[in-house]
């Protein structure tokens, strides 16, 4: 594998065009009529209309003022993942996510949502674009977030892709920071990008750290002082925060960090993890013991942050509960996750708002899921 360095960054959106047709099908999706523009009249019209309405929504936006990082962190307070890109929405279809669930979410407490991005597969031309139905549909979720006083995080989410071909990656990730960098640009600052989501695989820590600084220099070609949020690689692992390289003439960087631990508890049944999807029964009760393995991980985090002066958002933390059916555990687990984060200062947003039993804090049926809404909230 070749090692990706900063003049691929310079000359991303020119290698696009010289990209393999067959490297182009699988990193960033075969173009088709619903993911990007059509050729018809028809479809032509209903952009420019799509475009001036994305137009009018941003332009009524308040206008970007700094904020340091330190106050971005202490604003966001609860926070959660929601409307994925795996969401129908997405595709301009019915699914699970309404304009409801955003009012709801900030009725309920929480102060940050975070929106996890699959938006590789929307880049539509050889010259790097971004699907503009798309955008539009992103501009909405943040004109919801904005309209109901809530922090929105822009997660770019593949990092499945970016895990199994760093080079294909390296190309698509600056080409994606280029073009909503620039869209957003006069956001207020309550719009808050996160660079990767969970860099693992072949992004280990010497190529990820080479990126960092060249992923941050675009963006700051047009939001100099905009907060953006970046992690260390194997999963956001706290245990790796210790390889973590940031531009240290950069202050305006949140880092970020996940927690699943133990996974044997919060990944139990889950048919994605080959280690623990025929685990059953996992008990987590909160005993000294496991409250003290809680402790040793934050208290690592935290004399990280404050050596590196760097505040710190949990970006994800949950326990999956299609087969861990004991509701009592997760939530008392729960509590102790957002407590151990809640008194170190930490941001936090779990994941997830609403996945069909999984995750979820929010069932469209049933309501929310009292314990583990009630445990994120400190009620």
């Amino acid at each position: 594998m070749k090692t990706v360095t900063s003049i691929l960054f310079g000359i991303a959106v020119a290698c696009l065009s010289g990209y393999g047709t067959a490297a182009w099908s699988q990193a960033a999706g075969d173009p088709t009529p619903e993911d990007g523009p059509g050729l018809s009249s028809g479809r032509d019209a209903d952009l420019v209309k799509d475009r001036i309405r994305g137009f009018e929504t941003r332009k009524s936006w308040p206008r970007f003022k700094a904020i340091s990082p330190e106050a971005q962190v202490a604003a966001m307070g609860p926070g959660i993942n929601i409307v994925g890109g795996y969401e129908a929405y997405w595709e301009g279809k019915k699914g699970t996510f309404s304009d409801e669930d955003m009012k709801r979410v900030a009725d309920a407490g929480f102060k940050t949502v975070r929106i996890p991005l699959f938006a590789f597969r929307k880049i539509y031309t050889t010259q790097g674009n971004l699907d503009p139905v798309w955008l539009e549909r992103l501009d909405h979720i943040i004109d919801l977030a904005i309209k109901n006083d809530m922090t929105v995080i822009l997660d770019e989410h593949d990092f499945e892709d970016c895990a199994k071909d760093a080079d294909a990656c390296a190309i698509l990730l600056a080409n994606v920071w280029y073009e909503l960098a620039e869209r957003y640009k006069d956001a207020p600052n309550t719009v808050v990008f996160e660079l990767l989501n969970e860099p693992n695989g072949q992004v280990d820590a010497a190529i990820w750290n080479a990126w960092i600084p060249d992923l941050v220099g675009i963006i700051r070609e047009t939001n100099p002082t905009r907060n953006i949020i970046v992690g260390p690689v194997m999963w956001n692992s706290a245990d790796q925060l210790e390889n973590l390289k940031l531009p240290e003439n950069d202050r305006n960087l949140i880092v970020t960090f996940h927690y699943y631990t133990p996974m044997e508890f919060t990944h139990q049944g889950a048919s994605w993890t080959p280690d623990f999807q025929n685990l059953k029964d996992v008990r987590w009760t909160g005993s000294p013991e496991q409250l003290a393995a809680i402790n040793t991980t934050f208290d690592k985090v935290s004399a990280w942050s404050k050596a590196h002066k760097r505040p710190i958002l949990l970006g994800e933390y949950g326990a999956y509960g299609k087969v861990n059916t004991n509701l009592s555990d997760r939530a008392s687990w729960t509590r102790a996750v957002t407590q151990a984060a809640t008194s170190r200062g930490f941001a936090r947003a779990y994941w997830y708002y609403e996945d069909g039993g999984g995750f979820g804090v929010w069932d469209d049926e049933k309501g929310w899921v009292g314990p583990i809404k009630d445990a994120l909230l400190g009620n």
